[in-house]
């Protein structure tokens, strides 16, 4: 089952910069960054709803992302 989120019009702009799957992991994890700061600050406007749900997935693919590195970084030391 795939889940799916709807995303208003007013972030159609940040994800239409969203790195491809084969980016850097230091690239996604600058990129997923920047998009929830940036749906952080509309937790308070009209979309404040679907700015939430966006920046739970942008922090659930953060951690991963960050861990993904994490674990680079120790196969390099090894």
């Amino acid at each position: 089952m795939v889940d799916r989120l709807f995303v208003p019009a007013a972030f159609v702009g940040l994800l239409a910069t969203m790195p491809p799957v084969s980016a850097l992991p230091w690239e996604r994890e600058h990129w997923l960054d920047v998009a929830y700061s940036t749906v952080r600050v509309e937790f308070s406007g009209p979309h404040s709803m679907e700015a939430m749900r966006l920046a739970r997935v942008f922090l659930t693919e953060l951690d991963a992302t960050r861990v993904e590195i994490e674990d680079a970084y120790l196969a390099l030391a090894a």
